[in-house]
């Protein structure tokens, strides 16, 4: 059996998102793809490590520590009835622990797992800015507000090194413009994502029926 479980963050994301939104796209992902593959999608996991974000109201994060210990219990738990394990993550602040710990978990338990941080997958340039809102729209979500200036704060390839506050006020990393937002031109980056996940999901599962030998 192949399982899906989507993993989010409850963490600030500007003045036009709410705190879900990683949790409510890795969620949608989860369902499209799982409904090509035939699988079974698993309840979401909402709290998780955005200590890059903690100085901002909006954000709830866990020690990454006690993600890694927690999200490792669920992943164990999980290979008892599953044969793969896809973890499709909107958050991308876990990527680099999510990478490890499923590399150590395969080692121990056989290859199974895979990590996938959707925001790999597109050419998304922002965090809470016009391309991750037009997703967002893209996926039936509702804006807090609609956009009604621009905002241009920082930059997100500086994200694993530099917590948000010190490059944005308004938690906007990267450009939020609004003429850019619009669920049309989200769609158009959904697609991406969730085609290039696929194709992830089945190049691992190829890769372990031709490679592994118990």
């Amino acid at each position: 059996m192949i399982c899906i479980i989507p993993v989010g963050s409850y963490e600030q994301h500007g003045p036009y998102l709410p705190p879900t939104v990683d949790g409510e796209i890795a969620a949608h992902v989860a369902e499209r793809i799982g409904g090509r593959l035939g699988a079974r999608v698993l309840a979401p996991v909402w709290y998780t490590c955005s200590k890059e974000h903690e100085d901002f109201a909006e954000t709830v994060s866990v020690d990454c520590g006690a993600f890694l210990a927690y999200m490792g219990a669920v992943l164990k738990s999980a290979a008892r009835s599953c044969d793969v394990i896809v973890v499709v993550a909107g958050h991308g602040g876990v990527a680099d622990a999510g990478n490890m710990l499923s590399s150590q978990l395969n080692y121990e338990l056989g290859p199974r797992i895979l990590w996938l941080n959707i925001w790999s997958l597109a050419p998304v340039r922002d965090h809470a800015g016009s391309d991750e809102a037009s997703v967002y729209l893209a996926t039936g979500g509702r804006l807090l507000k609609e956009p009604d200036a621009e905002i241009c704060e920082g930059d997100v390839r500086h994200m694993k090194y530099l917590k948000t506050s010190w490059m944005s006020k308004t938690g906007v990393v990267g450009c939020l413009k609004p003429g850019e937002v619009s669920a049309e031109r989200g769609r158009a980056l959904l697609e991406t994502l969730v085609d290039k996940a696929l194709q992830r999901v089945n190049d691992f599962i190829t890769s372990i029926r031709s490679s592994y030998r118990a």
